[in-house]
């Protein structure tokens, strides 16, 4: 999953949410982490990382990635959890009580409030995160073509993933039932995380 539905699986707190974000910008073990951040952001990044590696083994992910172009497989981790926040965006009020404009606007605001947590490339991200609100962007098929051709120029070798957006436009029904067929389990699956750690 990517940012939006990585910081609606958090605990209700800023902590929570800003280490489930970080997920997505720190790399190292956990141990090599647990001396920059208080007890909560580091079990958030650690959900982060166990629930993309649910994610990612899970066989309702692997029909997404199947829908994908040939070329864009091998990148179908980045894709898919894009698209997917596009349709977490769509079906927002079925999975959060908080209207997604007042929970977006909570999050930019518990970033801003603590930047002593910002780390690895988060540092550099978060303005432009903000400033052009990558997060709601995702609502929309202009956004969702906007984040991957962003993403796609982070690197040459990632250049395919710009023309995710045609995968989307051809599958936009399949994409959808997908991710409403995997997001039971994986709030399932989060509830268990929780309890148990």
């Amino acid at each position: 999953m990517n940012y939006l539905a990585h910081l609606l699986l958090a605990d209700d707190s800023d902590a929570s949410r800003i280490g489930n974000l970080l997920g997505d910008f720190t790399r190292g073990a956990i141990t090599d982490l647990e001396h920059q951040f208080p007890a909560e952001v580091i079990r958030g990044i650690r959900m982060h990382r166990a629930v993309d590696r649910f994610t990612d083994s899970h066989e309702v992910f692997r029909s997404a990635r199947e829908l994908l172009a040939p070329e864009r497989r091998r990148f179908a981790g980045i894709v898919v959890d894009i698209i997917y926040d596009h349709f977490l965006c769509i079906h927002w009020q079925d999975y959060c009580e908080v209207p997604l404009e007042e929970f977006i606007r909570s999050v930019y605001r518990a970033l801003d409030e603590n930047p002593e947590w910002h780390a690895g490339r988060l540092k550099k991200a978060f303005p432009m995160m903000r400033d052009e609100d990558w997060l709601a962007r995702y609502a929309t098929i202009d956004g969702i073509e906007n984040t991957l051709q962003r993403v796609s120029r982070r690197s040459p070798r990632v250049g395919a993933i710009a023309d995710g957006i045609d995968d989307l436009r051809e599958n936009y029904d399949a994409f959808e039932l997908l991710f409403l067929d995997f997001m039971p389990d994986l709030l399932a699956f989060v509830n268990r995380w929780k309890k148990d750690n």
